[in-house]
């Protein structure tokens, strides 16, 4: 008979973010691959003045999908450890997506409501990091 420890719901979170860390790094690495493989592509097989433009910025975009793959990756890792996500990773998280965005858009036919848009969340995501990094300052120096 199989004992109620094992079927815990615990243990079942434990098990699929086991999963979703295995998923998520199979993708990691691909998509490390891809980017390998457009570098060189662009700069070896395909080098052009007019490829060389765009495919920089699709490097770019792809760079910075790998590095939010890894930063997820790492945030899966250290809840698994701590049990606790930490909103620092996550906001960093996000400045690197709205990063990738303010690089990959199209400055010619984007209208200007939307860059007033990412800025207002790239504002509202750096004070929001500020601030916890202020807080956690603030309670080092209390417990001292």
């Amino acid at each position: 008979m199989i004992s109620a420890k094992i079927l815990t719901f615990e243990n079942y979170k434990k098990i699929i973010i086991l999963i979703l860390m295995c998923m998520l790094g199979f993708v990691v690495i691909v998509s490390t691959i891809v980017v390998a493989w457009n570098l060189i592509d662009l700069f070896i097989f395909n080098f052009s003045e007019a490829a060389f433009s765009r495919g920089i910025f699709d490097l770019f975009g792809l760079f910075f999908i790998v590095l939010v793959g890894v930063e997820l990756l790492e945030t899966l890792k250290m809840y698994t450890k701590e049990h606790v996500v930490h909103v620092e990773v996550v906001l960093l998280v996000a400045l690197i997506v709205a990063a990738r965005k303010i690089i990959l858009i199209d400055y010619t036919t984007t209208p200007s409501d939307i860059f007033f848009g990412i800025a207002a969340v790239v504002v509202a995501i750096g004070v929001s990091y500020f601030l916890l990094k202020r807080s956690s300052i603030l309670q080092k120096k209390k417990e001292q």
